[in-house]
This record gives C-alpha cells, sequence and structure tokens, in this order.
C-alpha cells in the first residue's frame, strides 16, 4: 500500500513570513534548491548557516539572527526545512512553518522565528522521553555487529514498535517526527525515517533523509563502508499490518533494487547507492523480524513446503547453513470454508533478549535460543474458538501480545500474553466463565465480556463488584454486535473497546463516562449517531476512524464538539437542559427498591438478552406488541414504538425505556454515471433481505444490494426486510 507524505512536508511553500516595510512576497516555489537538491546536500552548500539555525533551536531561541549569512528569503525555505529533516533530534520545530524578516530592497533574510510544536517548557521532558525509549530499542543491538547487521536489526525493530497513521485527517505534528515514531509509535513516513536515522546516528552511522515529491513520500539513505544503500521501513512495514509482519524488500538496496518495484521515482539529490551487492541478499523475500544471536540468524520460514508448513528457522552468520529448530505444520483455514487454506503461514517471531516466541495457527510458544530441546507452550486456543492466531510481537515495555483474528485481510485485534505463565487459555470455550476483568480503583475493569449477543446491556456489578470501565479490546471484533447498554458507574472506555463491531448500530452512555480512548469504535461502519455525556472531557485518537456516515451528538463547547471539529465527522448540537424548578426542601422518600432506568435502541425483529442481572428475577413488558421479553430476559423488538422493558429483582427495578426503530437505507436518492456502481446498505437489517429494481436495463441490483448503473432514466430500487418492511431508493442515471 502506498505510504503518503504528509501534508506538511510538501508544504514547505506555505511557509508563513513577516516581511519588512516594502518586501515582496517571495514564492518558495521558485526555490531551486528544494527541488533539486536533498536535505543532506543543501546542509553541504550551507554548513555555517544550518549549523547556526540547529545550535539556535536546540537553545529553543524565538527569535534566530541571520544576518550575517547573505541569504536570500526565496531558499531559507528549502534551508530550514533540510535542517529539521537531517537533525531529527530537533523534532519539537515544525519543518513547515516559520515567520521571517528580510530587507524590503535586496530580499536578504534578516531573522527567523520558528514554530515550536510543544511548549518550550515541556521540550526537556519530552527530550527524555525520546532518549529512554531510543535506549530501549538500542539495548538490543551487540556492538560487535557490522553496520549491515545493526541497519538490519533497527529497521526490524521500527517496523515492530511503530503504526502507520491511517487517519489522513490527523494533523497531530508528533506522527512526523522520531518522537512519535519512538515515544507515540504512531507515525507516517517522515516519522519512521527520522526515527531511523535518530537511532542509527546514535552508533555512529550515517543516515539521510530522502524525499519524492511527486510520491509525496520519504525514506533513508545509509551509509554502509564508503558506500549508499536506500531502506524504505515505511514500504516494508504494510498497511493495514499484521503483527509481526516486517518485509525486507526495501531493507538495503540500490538505486536500481529500488526503481524495480515501479512505484519509487524521481527522488531528489545527486547522491547514487550503485551497489547492488546486496539487492538479491538471502532476507530479501523474508517476511518476519530477523535476530541475530549468537553467530546465528533466527526467522521464520512462512512458505508452504513438501513435508512442512512453516518452520522457525536458525542460519550460520559466517557459512550461510540453515537449521529447522521446530516444524510448523497447521494451516491457516479460511472460517467460511473449512476446507480452504490461505496460502502461507502466518507465523512470526520475537526475541525479548532471553527467549525467541513464535505462533502457529493455535497457539504461542517460547524457545531458548541456546538449546535445541527448549520449548514451553505459553497459550493454546480452545477448539470452539474459529479465529485464528495470525501473528506476534514486543512493544517498548516488553509485553508481549498477539493477534487473534477473523483473517489476514483485518485489522489486527491483539491480546496480551504473560509471558510467565505457561498453557494459558483467555478465550475459554465455557461460556459461563469468559467475563474477566481486573481489579481497578473503585471497582472492576472488565477486558473480556461472556455475552456474546447482538444486543448487550452491560450489568452494574459483577461478582458482587462495580463496573468501572470497559477495557482494551473487552468488545472487539464481534461482527453480530449491534447495540450497547453501558452502565451508570463506568467513567472510561479503553482503546479498542468496541473495534471491529461492523454492524454496532447503538451506544448508550451513562453520564458518568469521562474518556473514551483511542480506536475504541474504529471499523464501526453501521454506526450512524452516538450522544456523547458532558462528563467526557477526552477523546482519543480515531476514537471513530472508519465510521464513515456518523454523527456525534453533544453539547456545545464539549470534547464531543472539539473532536468532532478535528477529525471532519458531523456534529450536532444538543440542547442544554433545563435547570430544576423543584423544591427542595423536603428529601425524595426512599424506595424500597433500587431502581435503574436507560434508555435503549432496537430495530424491528432484533433480539436483546438482558444480562448480568442475576437470578429470580422477574421480566414484563408494558407493550408487549412493540416488545416482548421472556422469563429469561431475551427481548425480541416487532414493530415501530416504544415499550418499557422492567428486570425485577429482590433489590432492584432495572427499566429499559425501549425505542423499535424501522431499519433505513444509507441512501434513499442517489444520481449515478452510467457504468458506475455503488452498494445500499441497509441499517438495521434483520431475516431475510431482498433487492428489486422496477427497470434492469436502467440499473440493476444484486442480492447483496450492489447497484450498476446501465443507460440514462430513472428507476427505483425496492428493499424488502425485517419481515414485510418495503424500503426505497430513487436512483438517476445520467
Amino acid at each position: 500500500m502506498k505510504k503518503i507524505l504528509s501534508f506538511a512536508l510538501c508544504a514547505v511553500i506555505l511557509i508563513t513570513s513577516v516581511f519588512s516595510v516594502g518586501a515582496e512576497n517571495y514564492n518558495y516555489n521558485n526555490s531551486s534548491l528544494f527541488n533539486k537538491y536533498s536535505p543532506s546536500e543543501i546542509l553541504d552548500m550551507y554548513p555555517d548557516l544550518t549549523n547556526h539555525i540547529a545550535e539556535e533551536l536546540r537553545k529553543y531561541n524565538t527569535d534566530i539572527s541571520v544576518r550575517d549569512y547573505n541569504v536570500s528569503v526565496n531558499d531559507i525555505g528549502a534551508i530550514f526545512f533540510s535542517v529539521i529533516c537531517e537533525n531529527p533530534d530537533i523534532f519539537y520545530v515544525s519543518a513547515s512553518r516559520f515567520e521571517s524578516t528580510s530587507e524590503s530592497d535586496t530580499g536578504i533574510l534578516v531573522s527567523l522565528r520558528p514554530e515550536y510544536i510543544y511548549d518550550i517548557k515541556d521540550i526537556p521532558e519530552k527530550t527524555e522521553q525520546l532518549e529512554k525509549a531510543a535506549g530501549y530499542v538500542l539495548s538490543g543491538v551487540d556492538r560487535s555487529w557490522t553496520d549491515m547487521y545493526k541497519c538490519r536489526y533497527l529497521h526490524d525493530m521500527i517496523a515492530q514498535y511503530v503504526h502507520y497513521d491511517m487517519d489522513i485527517y490527523n494533523t497531530d505534528p508528533s506522527i512526523r517526527t522520531a518522537y512519535g515514531a519512538l515515544v507515540n509509535n504512531n507515525a507516517v513516513c517522515e516519522g519512521y525515517t527520522s526515527a531511523y536515522n535518530y537511532l542509527l546516528g546514535k552508533l555512529g552511522i550515517e543516515a539521510h533523509y530522502v524525499q519524492s515529491l511527486k510520491m509525496e513520500h520519504a525514506w533513508s539513505l545509509v551509509k554502509l563502508g564508503k558506500k549508499y544503500y536506500h531502506v524504505d521501513i515505511t514500504y516494508d512495514d504494510p498497511s493495514y499490518d499484521t503483527l509481526g509482519n516486517a518485509l525486507h524488500l526495501y531493507c538495503i538496496v540500490s538505486d536500481t533494487g529500488l526503481k524495480k518495484d515501479g512505484v519509487h521515482h524521481d527522488w531528489i539529490g545527486s547522491i547514487k547507492a550503485d551497489d547492488t551487492s546486496f539487492d538479491s541478499v538471502w532476507w530479501r523475500n523474508i517476511n518476519t523480524f530477523i535476530f541475530p544471536i549468537d553467530g546465528y540468524d533466527y526467522y521464520m520460514n512462512q512458505t508452504y513446503g513438501s513435508s512442512i508448513y512453516g518452520a522457525l528457522v536458525q542460519r550460520n552468520i559466517q557459512t550461510g547453513s540453515e537449521r529447522t529448530v521446530e516444524k510448523i505444520y497447521t494451516r491457516w483455514t479460511v472460517e467460511e470454508n473449512s476446507s480452504a487454506f490461505w496460502e502461507r503461514a502466518y507465523c512470526f517471531l520475537t526475541y525479548d533478549g532471553k527467549y525467541l516466541y513464535y505462533n502457529d495457527n493455535e497457539g504461542v510458544y517460547r524457545h531458548k535460543p541456546d538449546s535445541s530441546s527448549y520449548f514451553d507452550v505459553l497459550y493454546k486456543k480452545p477448539a470452539a474458538l474459529k479465529h485464528n492466531v495470525y501473528g506476534i510481537a514486543l512493544n517498548m515495555e516488553g509485553k508481549l501480545f498477539i493477534s487473534i483474528k477473523k483473517s489476514p485481510n483485518v485489522e489486527d485485534v491483539i491480546y496480551y500474553v504473560d509471558k510467565n505463565v505457561m498453557n494459558q487459555n483467555f478465550e475459554a470455550g465455557d461460556t459461563s466463565a469468559r467475563t474477566k476483568y481486573n481489579d481497578v480503583e473503585g471497582g472492576i475493569e472488565i477486558y473480556n465480556f461472556a455475552d456474546d449477543s447482538e444486543n448487550i446491556v452491560v450489568p452494574n456489578t459483577i461478582d458482587g463488584k462495580k463496573v468501572v470501565a470497559i477495557g482494551t479490546n473487552a468488545f472487539s471484533d464481534r461482527q453480530n454486535l449491534k447495540s450497547i447498554i453501558i452502565p451508570e458507574g463506568v467513567t472510561v472506555i479503553g482503546d479498542s473497546a468496541f473495534y471491529n463491531c461492523p454492524n454496532l448500530q447503538s451506544v448508550l452512555f451513562p453520564d458518568t463516562v469521562a474518556s473514551i480512548g483511542a480506536a475504541a469504535f474504529g471499523g464501526c461502519s453501521s454506526l450512524t449517531e452516538i450522544t456523547i455525556p458532558k462528563t467526557v472531557t477526552k477523546i482519543g485518537k480515531n476514537t471513530f476512524a472508519g465510521c464513515i456516515n456518523l454523527t456525534i451528538k453533544g453539547y456545545k463547547n464539549s470534547a464531543a464538539e472539539v473532536y468532532a471539529q478535528y477529525y471532519g465527522i458531523h456534529f450536532s448540537a444538543l440542547a442544554e437542559p433545563e435547570p430544576t424548578t423543584e423544591p427542595t426542601t423536603s428529601p425524595p422518600k426512599k424506595s424500597t427498591k433500587s431502581v435503574y432506568s436507560q434508555k435503549q435502541s432496537m430495530y424491528v425483529l432484533f433480539k436483546g438478552n438482558v444480562s448480568g442481572l442475576g437470578s429470580n428475577v422477574k421480566y414484563s413488558s408494558s407493550n408487549k406488541s412493540v416488545a416482548s421479553v421472556t422469563s429469561k430476559g431475551v427481548i425480541s423488538a416487532k414493530k415501530k414504538g416504544k415499550a418499557v422493558i422492567k428486570a425485577e429483582g429482590k433489590d432492584f427495578i432495572y427499566n429499559i425505556k425501549l425505542t423499535v426503530k424501522n431499519p433505513k437505507l444509507n441512501k434513499t436518492k442517489k444520481t449515478l454515471k452510467r457504468g458506475s456502481r455503488f452498494t445500499l446498505k441497509v441499517v438495521g437489517k434483520a431475516g431475510k433481505t431482498t433487492y428489486k429494481s422496477s427497470n434492469k436495463k436502467i440499473a440493476s441490483v444484486n442480492t447483496t444490494g450492489k447497484v450498476t448503473a446501465k443507460k440514462k432514466g430513472k428507476v427505483t430500487i425496492t428493499v424488502k426486510t425485517n419481515g414485510k418492511i418495503k424500503l426505497k431508493c430513487k436512483i438517476t442515471v445520467k
């Protein structure tokens, strides 16, 4: 997948400049420097000026005098940009925005006023954070390795720790820096490149910043001995990623080797990488991390052979001879067809300095590199779990994570594995024992919820403990989840809590929620509306990424409005509640039972399960023609309307104020050009759904709702779903 160079890199032409009286407004596009020379070449052309600027930036100077250097304001954009690119430790300054003052008659630059992307008082602490992260990565480097091995190892470690930022609307400048990559573990191509060059610089290896404006992309040029080579980690860390995946197609290649893919072209600069001796090296097509340990390279063979499907391989660095340490005989099945298999083994490898960890499709194992017979089983998935294990990697805290998901072609769903506990099974087949939680301040945090129903009401308490947080991945990757009610008392919704729930349509937050984590609802493509309480003060990055038709409802000047504006999501303001006029002199009488009430929406023919309320609960419905409820708490939505579902226990009454809705189409009108297509989606569909065109010659529709425009005219697509409900979309073909 193409890795897009973020807007700021290309935006050097948009530098804001303040000129002295009578100054001409120069166009930075006219700078021959920016379009002809690489950043390292520009630094070589202006060594005194660029060293001076770098020194002043390291002092956090806000007004840098450059009068003595006789440089034209027309070239300073390229020069300043090059200083930042070639000095990745100056991560706290924008490469593309600053103010300048120049002489009005000559155009000679007088001073620069850089834009610091953080408060200056916070920069020392952030620098320490960067140093700490870099130290962790570099701690795995054996200083006796050759520079080539150091380069390859750091290439793999950045691919392991850094994730490519898929949010094209993200304007956070840190994603373009070494800090964003190594501290936040989130970056685009500039961040990957800066982090790599920063680490190599710590080892005394020369590395430079390369860019192609036509590709809108950047990567590294590394010097090994007297020769230069390209390293493009961004393209070797494909997105969407699989945990542990690291290509080596662009790791230490020549100009010729880089051009072979037909993608890399028109990079700027005259430095040649003409040595092709590494272009056909043995690890060029290895897709896992490669770890040099005590004279051997360890990696995973992912190619199905005649006798094995995959293998942990040990390769002698000196002789090149290889030995299969452990064979993998399992295959990665296609869930929809158990007799079909994916064409390669998705076994990956990581190393914590003591043990090698690897996976097959069923589990996770560890191996001591100095022992051919030492193996431990860390995790085995139960037979009832259909999903396969698809990847494995460490984070920068040394914690081990694995990916268990439906197929290799979807985003990772990540789980933590304790490296010190053997034979873990955190997805036990017995659903009654699967709800798992951590004890936290004030109650518990759910990290694996037992109920796998389409519509879920999370209980206020579990095992007598108050639920106060929904943890990371607690409900992630649930293909059938359609609605969820979060109970009063929950204050935190964790990162990726509902990630990749493509059919989730209704979420009800209580007024106790204070924070919603990063990617909490990422990939919930059916979520078209969500109301965020005023109590929410923090919403993480990409919380609603992939919710393409979402409207956020919230209050003016709230975190919800700020988030919606930042990510370009439609925002609908709620009316502020009227102040109460009820008398407060007399306290209300206490009820004999605690009463809880929540609102819930369902669609016709949907079913929901009220769970976690214990035994001896009586259920009833105020309007059985709208929604009925069984003695076990199973709610059935029957027709459009409102009803109250009451669950009455010994010490409580739980009222669910239910609104039943008819399903709806994602489009009721659509204009298409001849030959174009689009897909009609039914929000809230249940049971059999059929599609029919009033004129197939104008526009046809298949059984999945895909409409194909054929010739000019008008046509109506009729959709029958949820029993007898009819929905219509008017199509105009031009």
